[in-house]
């Protein structure tokens, strides 16, 4: 009986202390997997203790994934494997400190080539004029977003081709066309085609329009029609009327010619300012000394190294969300507020 007792707390106790023994061990064997080249097990390995694993093992094991990918010749799922490490991780790099000297240099090499090549999307925001008034309707709509590598792009606008080129590493800016409606919320799908050498994905952003409506209950800026005498000098009017109310008034006026007679005396004689007296000492005419100039040469440029650089005022400020209000002229006790929201979703990867 005692020992049927210690035979079930054994098995207690085994079963309870495998799963954290395997997990501590699973280096140990991704490492022994890739120095014998066995990738078959290497990727069993890595799919299922994937699950269980916490950080920062779990980012070097989904590290490893496409690599293994790669030596199998599965070139899609390397694909999508590299894609959803960078959307989770960005540009992190794994460190990979627990694998052996030979496996370590490929695996690395790998990694510094995808690195360079994937192009992600990143601090996309709303890039907003400087110079714009709070809450008013914007001319346009201006993303603002980074490119980690080069690539070729296409920009589709609810399945309508926009435009195609090519970007640089770097920061980029996408103009829209701003809607008319705004009778009710609704999203648009923006989307972003990007092609390297070795891979195609497309990248949806969802602009999300927020729609409110309320009721003013008096119109606000509004002019009544008044009755006011007639103003002299008018050539001609146009005023524009909704009921009796007038929304826009433009007047012109009959222009008056004025004589204007002005004498301009003939200019000074040359290395002299217009139409002033001649300086005495004109540096024409006067000699400078050869040590002179050179010091006056260095003294410029000490200057110039201890005034601090100009620092160039942003022309656009970055805003993760847009918000403007307006009154529809043929509705004016109802004010429309319009708040602009993005989303963005898992690139998907194209055949192409």
């Amino acid at each position: 009986m005692i020992d049927q007792i210690k035979t079930v707390i054994f098995l207690i106790v085994f079963c309870l202390a495998g799963p954290s023994a395997a997990l501590a061990d699973w280096k140990t064997d991704i490492n022994q997997y890739l120095k014998e080249k066995k990738y078959d097990e290497a990727q069993i390995l890595l799919e299922s203790n994937l699950p269980s694993l916490s950080e920062p093992d779990r980012q070097e094991a989904l590290a490893l994934l496409p690599y293994v990918f790669n030596r199998q010749g599965q070139m899609e799922k390397e694909k999508q494997a590299i894609v959803n490490y960078f959307e989770e991780y960005n540009q992190a790099e794994p460190l990979f400190q627990f694998l052996d000297f030979s496996v370590f240099n490929p695996v690395l090499e790998f990694w510094g080539q995808w690195k360079e090549e994937y192009p992600r999307l990143t601090n996309l925001n709303f890039l907003v004029p400087v110079s714009a008034e709070a809450r008013t309707i914007p001319e346009m709509l201006r993303l603002g977003f980074d490119l980690s590598a080069e690539a070729y792009y296409k920009i589709q606008l609810e399945g309508q081709p926009l435009l195609g080129g090519w970007w640089s590493k770097g920061s980029h800016l996408i103009q829209l066309p701003l809607p008319f409606s705004y009778e009710e919320p609704f999203t648009l799908s923006l989307d972003v085609f990007l092609k390297t050498k070795r891979l195609t994905i497309r990248k949806r952003i969802l602009l999300d329009f927020k729609v409110r409506h309320r009721n003013l209950g008096q119109p606000e800026l509004v002019v009544q029609r008044q009755n006011t005498p007639p103003i002299k000098d008018i050539e001609g009017e146009v005023a524009f009327y909704i009921g009796n109310t007038m929304i826009y008034k433009a007047s012109k006026y009959l222009q008056k010619k004025i004589p204007v007679k002005i004498t301009i005396p003939p200019p000074n004689p040359p290395g002299t300012k217009p139409y002033l007296a001649p300086q005495k000492d004109q540096y024409q005419f006067r000699a400078i000394s050869v040590i002179d100039a050179v010091s006056a040469i260095i003294k410029t440029v000490k200057d110039w190294r201890k005034k601090p650089p100009e620092i160039t005022p942003a022309t656009f400020n970055r805003q993760a969300e847009l918000n403007f209000t307006f009154i529809n002229p043929e509705q004016l006790d109802l004010k429309t507020e319009v708040d602009i929201r993005l989303k963005t979703e898992k690139p998907e990867i194209l055949p192409y």
